[in-house]
């Protein structure tokens, strides 16, 4: 599984980006094949900004420099992936219009799947299989993707809660245990009230599993585990929209993760309680 794309990284932080870096993020995914075969001074010059602009971009995508970036660069271009947007389809075609919203959601989900950490996932299935509780934290579109959440993992038999108003969110907050489980769903991972409810999360001890759109925030870094999903602006829908689609997805795959690991843990439990018996 890929772990360190290029693009997907920089589609991810674009809506993060200062000017600058929007500029640099425009030319390496305008010019991938320029890029990789150029010095950070050369393409620093085109784009007209200083060669420690460029280094901070390379790192602020958790690239140790320019040169590990063009390698990963090259990759994607190895792999043939697309680069840029989807070509617009015909504005009076209703049928094109309709694949276009299917090609995006799954560009979404290739684009999430690309970039999904299996060291990451492994120990947020460890933190939810072996919670007593799991408190499910979501702020505007994403507050409905922790309600999903909760209703999918409470009527598996798993104890969970998705407070949706800010103050029962504290509230909720200040109760979990290091024996529970917190995870925060939110893309743009820049809400001021839920950094506030991770950080009461974080005072109890409690571990915390985000699911966010973007590697480097706040949110994401208050979180024992980060789990990212990607998107991509289309046409009549924000980022935030597209998202969801990779948001519930995860989380699906975090459920049937759990719970097979709760299977397994159920059948030890079982094991170790007949040679009790027996001895």
């Amino acid at each position: 599984m890929a772990e360190s794309q290029c693009i997907v990284r920089i589609q991810s932080a674009y809506p993060h980006l200062s000017e600058k870096e929007r500029r640099i993020a425009d030319y390496i995914l305008n010019n991938p094949k320029e890029t990789i075969h150029s010095s950070i001074n050369q393409v620093s010059a085109r784009i007209k900004v200083a060669d420690a602009t460029v280094f901070r971009f390379c790192r602020r995508l958790d690239f140790k420099g320019f040169q590990e970036m063009k390698i990963v660069l090259a990759s994607d271009i190895a792999r043939n992936k697309r680069f840029g947007e989807m070509p617009k389809t015909r504005q009076d075609d209703v049928l094109n219009l309709a694949e276009q919203v299917f090609q995006d959601n799954i560009r979404t989900l290739e684009n999430t799947y690309q970039i999904l950490n299996s060291e990451c996932f492994k120990q947020a299935v460890s933190i939810l299989a072996h919670s007593q509780r799991i408190a499910f934290f979501g702020s505007s579109g994403s507050a409905l993707i922790a309600q999903e959440a909760h209703r999918k993992f409470v009527r598996a038999g798993i104890m969970t809660y998705a407070p949706s108003d800010g103050e029962f969110q504290m509230l909720s907050a200040s109760q979990l245990t290091e024996r529970d489980a917190a995870v925060f769903i939110s893309y743009s991972a820049s809400d001021k009230h839920l950094v506030q409810v991770a950080k009461t999360v974080k005072q109890k001890r409690c571990p915390a599993i985000g699911i966010t759109g973007f590697m480097k925030s706040l949110l994401a870094e208050l979180m024992d585990v980060s789990l990212h999903t990607v998107s991509v602006p289309t046409d009549f829908r924000s980022e935030s929209y597209t998202a969801r689609a990779a948001q519930m997805t995860l989380i699906d795959a975090l459920f049937v993760s759990v719970m097979k690991q709760r299977q397994k843990l159920q059948l030890m439990d079982n094991h170790q309680q007949d040679a009790l018996l027996q001895g």
